[in-house]
């Protein structure tokens, strides 16, 4: 499987909420480049880990060489955008992902 498994530290499948707030910034980035970016950067610390000097593979999130992708977790992962300064305050996609649990 090319998702994080038993064997790559996952434990259990609960779901995962990305909460990009400030969204009502105008140079803020959306809820699909914020998990495209922490996507690019978990990779990157998988590579670290796994070309380190320490035998210990229990710390990958994946078999070493692959990219890690939200979308191939066996735990759903979703980005939303909030806003919750002042008196704009949007959290209904957060209220919205609990109600559907």
């Amino acid at each position: 499987s090319s998702g994080i498994n038993a064997e790559y530290g996952q434990r259990s499948q609960c779901p995962v909420l990305l909460l990009c707030n400030k969204q009502d910034y105008e140079m803020a980035r959306g809820p699909a480049a914020v998990m495209a970016t922490l996507e690019t950067e978990l990779t990157v610390l998988n590579e670290t880990s796994s070309n380190s000097l320490s035998d210990d593979t229990q710390r990958s999130l994946q078999p070493p060489g692959t990219t890690v992708k939200f979308d191939k977790l066996s735990n759903p992962v979703t980005a939303v955008g909030s806003t919750s300064v002042g008196s704009e305050v949007d959290i209904s996609a957060l209220k919205k992902w609990i109600a559907e649990l």
